[in-house]
């Protein structure tokens, strides 16, 4: 009996020393694959004292390897790893995770280095007789990330700010400029049966100087519904009534409506006309303003005796209206500025110009909501070609 319970004893040793001797070669491989680590690194036991850890471990925390090696976790420094959070970390939910831990952050307070976040990941091995405890430092990124954070916030209070003040101003200039039409409406009416004599006949001076007072109160009213416009398109309540329609005979409309304007300037308007119709599916009225708009600009800002000529293009994706001018030109630099509200350029002409400065900004507005676009070809003392697309939505 005593015999048998030796040869157990003996066989129950060999074991033993069998499974150290492989825990050694195994605590080698693992310390030579930690130590090409960048990041903390350290090898525990199952009880959770410290095997050994990497240069990096020694060089990030700043001890040393008879103060480690040897040593319970928690007794580390000055116990800073010694925490409710890293014992349920290690002692229970480790196990319960299949001895497998990623990404788990954790904030402690380390002696020479202050506050620091770590992101620890940690690897139970050899039958959980080894525990591999990985450690980056994500202090910098969390910092980073609080300052985005705090940023972000700060920019999207200002943003709504910032908005809140544009909705102001609009809401402001439409409810002025509504304010402003009533009564310069009515300055209109009673100017214009003064000038007509109906409140008796008057001179020829009086009427001089009615016909300025009248005038510039139709210029105070368009700068009225300019502001209008802009004020309705900012607030999106500009809503488009699509129908198909024939665009040359509208263009044809628009010239003949602006044949003495463009005679008293001088100038003259040609309408290269296709032969056949150029049916578009948009909003009438607002192309034709667009339009209307588009070449009034092109009058103002040529010299007397130039000409303006129209054309029409149309492909299976776009109609485009050409409208081109023989004047002063565009800049490269200015082309950007010209589509800003109350965006004004320097050239020969643009003292005698009156204008609010908003006419383009609204119509490549009109434009976008059609799915459009304005493009400008010019050369400065050459002139300038307007182009503007309408996308094909539907033909008839």
């Amino acid at each position: 009996m005593g015999d048998s319970n030796k040869k157990n004893n003996s066989r129950e040793i060999t074991h033993q020393n069998a499974q150290i001797i492989e825990l050694q070669k195994d605590l080698l491989y693992y310390r030579e694959i930690t130590e090409t680590v960048r990041e903390p690194f350290i090898i525990l036991n199952n009880y959770l004292y410290v095997i050994t850890a990497n240069k990096a471990f020694y060089s990030k925390f700043k001890v040393l390897k008879k103060d480690t090696e040897g040593k319970h976790l928690y007794e580390l420094g000055n116990n800073q790893w010694d925490i409710p959070e890293l014992r349920n970390l290690l002692e229970h939910i480790l196990p319960t995770k299949h001895g497998v831990l990623n990404d788990y952050e954790l904030t402690l307070n380390f002696p020479g280095l202050g506050r620091k976040t770590m992101l620890l990941n940690a690897h139970q091995i050899d039958s959980k007789q080894l525990i591999l405890l990985a450690m980056e430092d994500i202090s910098t990124e969390k910092i980073m990330q609080v300052n985005s954070d705090e940023m972000t916030t700060n920019l999207i209070k200002q943003r709504d700010k910032l908005q809140q003040l544009n909705e102001a101003k609009d809401e402001f200039i439409s409810l002025a400029s509504h304010q402003l039409r009533t009564p310069a409406t009515t300055v209109k009416q009673y100017v214009d049966m003064l000038r007509i004599g109906y409140a008796g006949k008057v001179t020829s001076k009086q009427k001089h100087m009615l016909n300025i007072a009248y005038n510039n109160n139709e210029r105070q009213l368009e700068i009225i519904e300019d502001l209008l416009r802009v004020a309705k398109m900012d607030a999106g309540k500009v809503y488009l009534r699509m129908e198909p329609y024939d665009v040359v005979q509208q263009i044809q409309f628009v010239i003949q409506e602006h044949t003495t304007l463009f005679k008293t300037r001088g100038q003259s308007i040609v309408f290269h006309k296709p032969n056949q119709r150029v049916m578009i599916f948009g909003d009438k009225k607002l192309l034709q303003m667009v339009l209307e708009n588009i070449l009034d600009n092109a009058g103002k800002y040529s010299q007397r005796g130039k000409q303006i000529e129209v054309s029409v293009k149309h492909d299976y994706n776009h109609t485009s209206i050409l409208v081109k001018d023989h004047g002063v030109g565009i800049r490269k630099s200015d082309i950007n500025n010209l589509f800003k509200k109350f965006g004004r350029i320097d050239n020969s002409l643009t003292e005698g110009v009156k204008g609010t400065g908003l006419g383009l900004y609204w119509a490549k507005k009109v434009l976008d909501l059609h799915g459009g676009s304005i493009e400008i070809r010019s050369k400065i003392n050459k002139g300038s070609t307007f182009i503007l697309k309408i996308p094909v939505g539907k033909v008839v």
